[in-house]
């Protein structure tokens, strides 16, 4: 079926959904075969793409049927973290061993050592995770459950099931976009990451509504994502290297050392940090906002 920006919304939902429903379960199967870094990233988007969907979709549904179609989802998503971490660690630190000063090098060669020993323990603990989930049952069961929005109930509907899909994007953005304007003045102080954590959670809200309704947007789209993603790269590197220096505080490293790589994290984050300040400054999150309004 192909959807427009006037079709009904207890139409448009089922198509959409069912699209990152297919998109999910195929890189689950590619992940479960290959461990790959880049297909299990590939695939933990995926997962938090196909739950914005749900959640964007929500005021349609049972609640019931949704929970139940979320919860493998979330597990999923869980279950990828620990590879993930284990993953973007190995990277982040084999390139810091290469660079590093020379009495630093031995030390950090342990780390890496470590966690590829993490790695393959993960690894291992997903792949039987993945298969004990069985992807094809619980494919047939969550696009069931997507095919079946609420039109007529017998309790009134906390949305209008006839509105158009452009409509409804309209008030879908102008809800997250509210959020992240809440959350920006706290993120712009350098030394408050657990708001920039915060924010970074929201701008992954916003770009992945954005990347499923995004059928509904005219030219602009290419720039809008772009500069989204930017955000979210950004404020992502800034969450992962506070992960990456409380890593190394618990790592019982000789005290030098220690001192060294967390001088090198905190001036990336600082280099990091100064790079969203000028984003922020450039494209603020308004008028992005306001962009996507008249694209719409």
């Amino acid at each position: 079926m192909r959807v427009s920006g006037v079709t009904p919304l207890w139409l448009a939902a089922p198509p959409l959904l069912a699209l990152r429903v297919d998109d999910f379960f195929a890189r689950w199967r590619q992940a479960q075969r290959t461990l790959d870094p880049e297909d299990i990233h590939d695939l933990r988007v995926s997962s938090r793409r196909l739950r914005e969907g749900l959640l964007l979709f929500a005021p349609l549904y049972r609640p019931a049927a949704l929970r139940q179609g979320v919860r493998p989802v979330r597990r999923i998503t869980r279950l990828l973290g620990a590879l993930r971490n284990a993953d973007e660690a190995l990277l982040f630190f084999r390139e810091l061993a290469a660079t590093a000063a020379p009495a630093a090098c031995a030390p950090l060669g342990d780390l890496v050592g470590r966690y590829q020993q993490r790695r393959q323990t993960e690894a291992h603990h997903l792949h039987t995770a993945l298969s004990n989930l069985h992807a094809g049952a619980t494919h047939a069961a969550l696009a069931k459950i997507v095919a079946r929005p609420r039109v007529f109930s017998a309790t009134a509907l906390p949305i209008d099931p006839f509105m158009t899909i452009g409509a409804f994007a309209g008030e879908s953005f102008a809800g997250r976009l509210a959020e992240l304007l809440e959350l920006v003045p706290a993120a712009s102080r350098e030394e408050d990451a657990a708001a920039q954590h915060r924010l970074r959670i929201a701008v992954k809200h916003y770009r992945y509504r954005l990347e499923i309704l995004s059928f509904l947007l005219s030219d602009g789209y290419a720039t809008i994502h772009g500069l989204v993603k930017q955000y979210q790269e950004l404020l992502g590197t800034l969450h992962d290297l506070d992960v990456f220096a409380e890593l190394v505080r618990q790592e019982g490293l000789p005290s030098a050392t220690e001192c060294v790589i967390l001088e090198t994290l905190a001036a990336h984050r600082r280099h990091h940090f100064a790079a969203f300040a000028a984003l922020l400054a450039a494209h603020p999150f308004a008028t992005i906002g306001e962009q996507v309004r008249k694209a719409l």
